[in-house]
């Protein structure tokens, strides 16, 4: 892919580290949410809608 972009890692990394940050942040959460999830279902409490 770099090659085609034409760019060194370095640079590649500069530009799509944030992008990448986040999407880590949202996985994060999204697990988070479906572990709580999971928590009120095992425990028997009523799901959100």
């Amino acid at each position: 892919m770099r090659r085609r972009a034409g760019q060194s890692i370095e640079v590649l990394f500069r530009h799509y580290a944030k992008f990448l940050d986040g999407v880590r942040e949202q996985a994060n959460r999204l697990i988070e949410q479906s572990m709580q999830e999971w928590g009120r279902v095992s425990q028997g409490e009523a799901t959100e809608g």
